[in-house]
């Protein structure tokens, strides 16, 4: 896993510097480059999340707590990647307004994803008391 982080380290330093000179002759190009990298970087990353998912199945059942509380918590992590993803995209190409929208936007569908393990935490707190 390490060994992969470094890779696409590297990957990532070659793909800013081949963006910088593309940039200097052909800006879309450079963009589109930096994109293209992202793209992949995400789907590699994606990739390796079936592990992580199966982790955290294998605990929470033997937890003993709600297994359906995995769903949202797993939806709410990908939201987040997508929204900083679009965030970053949106600064890149320096619009920084609508990079604020999508950022607002995914915290409020964040939170609204949210709600059911707010009212399961709500609904073990009450049972305790």
């Amino acid at each position: 896993m390490e060994a992969e982080l470094v890779r696409i380290a590297i990957l990532g330093i070659i793909a800013a510097i081949c963006v910088v000179i593309i940039s200097g002759k052909n800006p879309e190009m450079g963009m589109i480059l930096g994109l293209i990298f992202g793209v992949i970087a995400l789907m590699i990353a994606f990739g390796k999340a079936g592990t992580i998912v199966k982790t955290l199945e294998d605990t929470i059942s033997s937890s003993g707590i709600d297994a359906k509380l995995l769903v949202p918590l797993l939806k709410i992590t990908g939201m987040a990647y997508i929204t900083q993803f679009s965030v970053d995209v949106c600064k890149d190409v320096g619009q920084n307004a609508i990079a604020g929208k999508i950022e607002t936007v995914g915290k409020i569908m964040m939170l609204v994803v949210a709600v059911p393990i707010v009212t399961s935490l709500i609904n073990i707190i009450s049972s305790i008391l």
